[in-house]
């Protein structure tokens, strides 16, 4: 419920504060003394869009804040979501300069008009004209069908079963998608990979070839360095092995008088055998190689068809042309196995649409068994507000197909006259009739459910008597279970309310501003008169406004 609002520098608002109470609060006020103005505050706090031209002294900005009690409401959950502290009293807050540039706030956190918008519509329900107009839509009368029959936890349970399943559909779709476009190049990767599969790609195949040609092409070369080698070090008569091994035999004749010699000698015999190993591997070396023409010829091929593949593909390795091998061979067994997941995920949809059809017919029984409860109710409730022949009825129609709220079409049908048709809402009833039948929805589900502050603004237009005096009545006992806050011109309205507040105009001498005020029970008596009377406030007046209280 609304605590506090606080308005400064809007219209003809310069400065004020209202503190709001449980149950019935009406406003009254002569036409434009600014009662609409106070709307459009609050409005600016829900979200609407922000109008430089409303600010009222253009060298400061205008700010609106409204206190509200969220206990009860179920918000903790909506606030940890966006990052928002939660406390049991809330604070709104818009502030819009002489440029137009306005920011939301809640709790002193910056929000974007998307959340005022979200956490007003749990707070406050603004019944206008423009409201009377969703009346029309068969997805608000959806709602309101559902919330009469209770359909909380049901709804809870489709909506959750119909994302999923809408994500599995969207996923079928793309995947579908996707196939059909890979299958358009299917053949051309299957040439590709079949084209790298014969090549038979081994990652550093081609650097192992050219240095297998190298040495083939330089095969006489290599015999004849490496026969040399073996020759000149072990075999030639004054062989460099030989001329070590008579060093080693001198060192050994003076080892006796020269120590060093000894160490010299065990160095020079180091030497001597590492010689006669690089003369053994030289000679099995140079036995090893022979010129192949045939294997040269093999090794110019395979290099052509490694050499032309990376040409083509443009890369620049082996193991680039592996890579793409490999890259082409997971397209191919997406495509072939794309008809596998497909019926897989379309086996499992069916399964989902089974549980989801199965959600959407509880909650189909639920509203043809509510339907006709609805409209006795509805029908009681509009002959007491005036619509003597009213009929109204609940027409719940399945549907072939799934939507967010289940299988069914609802449409709220409408008749205020004797032998007339029932007929949609927005097309038959006039506009007080449409008030007054949003009046009587409001007034049932009030009873169903914690509904938001309601905010009536002049739903009373056009009516007297009896019937007013019982839109009053049940504006009251709305009152019990909610916050209802009424504009009203007629005295039955303004005599129910719990408080009642006057807005008028005062004259300063630079300016005309709008005021709003309390009224004592006193006040309230005069006000009252006064509606009933015009400016002359007779003694009958008087007497009728205060048994009008007494009520």
């Amino acid at each position: 419920m609304i605590k506090n609002i606080s308005i400064s520098n809007y219209a003809l608002i310069d400065k004020t504060e209202i503190e709001l109470e449980k149950g019935l609060t009406v406003i009254t006020g002569e036409t434009g003394a600014g009662k609409s103005i106070l709307l459009g505050a609050i409005g600016l706090t829900l979200g609407q869009r922000a109008d430089a031209s409303a600010i009222m002294d253009k060298t400061r900005k205008c700010v609106v804040e409204i206190e509200y009690d969220v206990r009860g409401y179920g918000l903790e959950g909506w606030f940890e979501e966006n990052d928002l502290d939660y406390e049991d009293c809330a604070t709104v807050r818009r502030e819009v300069t002489a440029e137009g540039k306005s920011r939301g706030f809640i709790n002193d956190t910056p929000v974007n008009n998307k959340l005022l918008k979200e956490f007003g519509g749990f707070m406050v329900d603004v019944h206008s004209q423009h409201q009377s107009l969703l009346l029309g839509k068969p997805e608000f009368q959806t709602d309101i069908l559902d919330v009469f029959c209770g359909n909380d936890g049901l709804l809870e349970e489709y909506r959750a079963l119909y994302s999923d399943y809408r994500k599995g559909t969207a996923e079928l779709e793309e995947l579908k998608k996707r196939a059909a476009e890979a299958e358009k190049e299917g053949d051309y990767l299957r040439f590709r990979f079949a084209q790298l599969e014969d090549a038979r790609l081994q990652p550093g195949e081609k650097e192992e070839l050219e240095r297998e040609l190298d040495v083939l092409t330089h095969a006489e070369s290599i015999k004849s360095v490496l026969g040399s080698m073996s020759w000149q070090l072990r075999e030639e008569e004054r062989s460099v092995v030989g001329e070590l091994k008579g060093l080693v035999n001198g060192l050994e004749g003076i080892e006796a008088f020269l120590p060093e010699a000894g160490e010299y000698r065990q160095r020079l015999d180091s030497v001597v055998i590492e010689l006669n190993d690089l003369a053994d591997e030289a000679e099995r070396k140079a036995e090893g190689v022979e010129y192949d023409a045939k294997r040269i010829e093999m090794i110019h091929a395979r290099l052509n068809v490694l050499y032309d593949l990376m040409y083509k593909y443009k890369v620049e390795s082996v193991e680039e042309l592996v890579a793409l091998h490999d890259s082409i061979g997971e397209q191919l067994q997406h495509i072939e196995g794309a008809g596998e997941e497909i019926a897989a995920l379309e086996r499992r949809l069916q399964q989902m649409s089974v549980r989801l059809k199965g959600t959407a017919d509880k909650i189909h029984e639920a509203r043809v068994g509510m339907e006709g409860k609805l409209c006795e109710e509805m029908k009681h409730l509009l002959t007491g507000l005036g619509i003597r022949h009213a009929e109204f009825v609940v027409n719940v129609a399945p549907l072939p197909h799934f939507t967010p709220t289940g299988c069914d079409e609802v449409k709220f049908l409408f008749a205020a006259n004797k032998n007339q048709q029932p007929g949609e809402i927005a097309r038959v009833a006039s506009g007080g009739e449409i008030s007054r039948v949003m009046l009587a929805l409001k007034y049932v589900l009030s009873g169903k459910k914690q509904l938001p502050t309601i905010v009536f603004d002049e739903i009373d237009t056009g009516l007297s008597g009896e019937v007013a005096h019982r839109m009053a009545q049940m504006m009251k006992e709305m009152a019990k279970r909610m916050q209802v806050i009424s504009i009203s011109h007629l005295p039955q309205i303004a005599a129910a309310g719990n408080c009642h507040f006057k807005v008028y105009k005062e004259d300063r001498a630079d300016a005309t501003v709008s005021r709003i005020h309390k009224l004592s029970q006193e006040e309230r008596v005069r006000e009252i008169a006064g509606m009933m009377s015009g400016e002359e406030i007779s003694a009958a007046a008087l007497e009728a406004a205060e048994n009008l209280l007494v009520k």
